[in-house]
């Protein structure tokens, strides 16, 4: 069973989320909270830890940001979709620095909400076409110039790993398509983010669109 955090300010809007995996069967609410300080205190106390938290931006007490940052840090292994109505640019990218493995709207649908967890469980990160067009266009104005280097340190094997993690290939699927064992893809990954200084495979994404290695068209 997944067990999913949910952590917004709005009660009516937690109530709808709670309805719509209500209707899931290996999904469930363990935990919801209205800020991100009576969250990580509930975390503390709790003996069965999410897999994935819906995080929003704006919360009075602790914001998403700083509940963003403390996760990452303390809680590693916890995925982190951001569940938002903020569509501002300034939001996207920063929350995608940090770290987030999604990126959502208040007004995608249900099966959307569905669709980012799964993906986030097996790919560790779920951008749609709109949050990735908007990474593209923010990254097309910040430039490349200071991250252009990093891609002459990749081998073709780890830009050939890149780009299919960035095609949503799980690390059985890669080898199988290489002809590499999984631990091998898993090593090529590890590569990948400490030479890119990267967080997670969102953060790869990110790199990957900004030096155009793979499209998204």
């Amino acid at each position: 069973m997944i067990q999913i955090a949910l952590v917004d300010d709005h009660l009516l809007f937690r109530e709808g989320i709670k309805a719509i995996f209500q209707e899931e069967k290996n999904m469930e609410i363990s935990l919801e909270a209205s800020d991100g300080e009576e969250f990580l205190n509930s975390l503390k106390n709790s003996v069965i830890k999410p897999n994935v938290v819906l995080l929003d931006i704006r919360m009075p007490n602790l914001d998403g940001y700083a509940t963003a940052e403390i996760l990452l840090k303390e809680y590693p292994e916890m995925k982190i979709i951001i569940l938002t109505m903020h569509e501002e640019e300034r939001h996207i990218i920063r929350m995608i620095e940090l770290g987030v493995n999604g990126y959502l709207m208040k007004n995608a649908s249900p099966d959307e909400v569905v669709e980012c967890i799964e993906c986030v469980l097996e790919h560790d990160y779920y951008f749609n076409n709109k949050i990735t067009n908007i990474m593209r266009k923010i990254l097309m104005y910040k430039g490349k110039r200071t991250v252009d280097n990093m891609i002459y340190d990749l081998t073709e094997r780890e830009k050939e790993v890149l780009e299919l993690i960035c095609k949503e290939f799980t690390a059985k699927e890669i080898g199988e398509k290489l002809f590499i064992s999984f631990r091998t893809v898993e090593g090529h990954r590890k590569k990948l983010l400490a030479k890119l200084n990267v967080k997670n495979t969102a953060g790869l994404v990110v790199f990957a669109l900004k030096n155009e290695i793979v499209s998204f068209e």
